[in-house]
């Protein structure tokens, strides 16, 4: 798989017990690269609040996001496809 990442945050933050927490990102990927057990959602099925958070990574330099509904390999159609990783 290929991912366009054009920038994108990540947030470290080493807590007592040792462990970090990293920033889930939106990266643009390619039609060819999602597979068909892939979750894929148009812009349009997200709740308003996840779908103003989508927005602002996508138009932003910082591609992270926090939306609720959003995990680790979910596909976003909009004017392209995204991929949170």
């Amino acid at each position: 798989m290929i991912y366009n990442v054009y920038w994108y945050h990540m947030s470290r933050s080493i807590g007592g017990s040792g462990g970090a927490d990293v920033a889930t990102v939106v990266v643009e990927c390619s039609p060819s690269d999602v597979g068909p057990t892939d979750r894929v959602r148009d812009l349009d099925q997200l709740t308003p609040a996840a779908r103003r958070e989508f927005l602002d990574a996508v138009s932003g330099s910082d591609r992270a996001v926090d939306a609720a509904g959003l995990t680790t390999g979910d596909v976003v159609r909009f004017t392209e496809y995204y991929r949170v990783i």
